[in-house]
């Protein structure tokens, strides 16, 4: 409960309470992809134990651009695609996703999904550093207190959660 209440903190404290307005939809969307997040996960971790990385990447990708493939023709920006345009999005798409998810499938076979999690919520804290170090984008103090809740959160979940007991449904 302590760890659910520390992330709750931390997302109240980045909610932008002074616009005086907040969307429904942005906060039905960021509901969601946390819960994919989290799908991803545990999905990942069970999908690199049967099948090798790079193609379990492979399939995710081509599930990917099936799903996208209908809204790019009925766009039509599809068409207007050229060889440099083309080659740029090949490039975004190996460094972006491609790439990672394999890295991540690799390292989901060799770690316990619960270090996984801990390992991977600790992005926002190192997108803030790029940020500052790279852009040169500060956080105020209220965002960096934020960042540190749902870190915090997420690793103490993971470290504090109870083992299951092997012997548990063990007949």
């Amino acid at each position: 409960m302590v760890w659910a209440l520390l992330a709750c903190l931390g997302i109240l404290l980045i909610v932008p309470w002074q616009s005086g307005s907040l969307d429904p939809l942005g906060l039905f969307l960021a509901f969601l992809a946390g819960t994919f997040w989290a799908v991803y996960i545990v999905m990942g971790s069970r999908v690199s134990k049967v099948m090798e990385g790079r193609h379990a990447v492979s399939v995710g990708m081509i599930i990917a651009t099936v799903a996208i493939l209908p809204f790019a023709i009925w766009d039509g920006s599809l068409f207007d695609v050229t060889p440099s345009l083309f080659g740029m999005g090949l490039l975004v798409a190996i460094l972006s996703s491609a790439l990672p998810f394999s890295l991540d499938m690799v390292a989901l076979k060799h770690l316990p999904a619960k270090t996984f999690s801990i390992l991977t919520s600790l992005q926002p804290a190192f997108g803030a550093l790029s940020g500052l170090l790279f852009l040169k984008e500060y956080l105020t103090w209220t965002q960096w207190a934020s960042v540190a809740c749902v870190v915090l959160a997420s690793i103490g979940t993971t470290v504090f959660s109870k083992k299951e007991d092997p012997q548990v449904g063990a007949t």
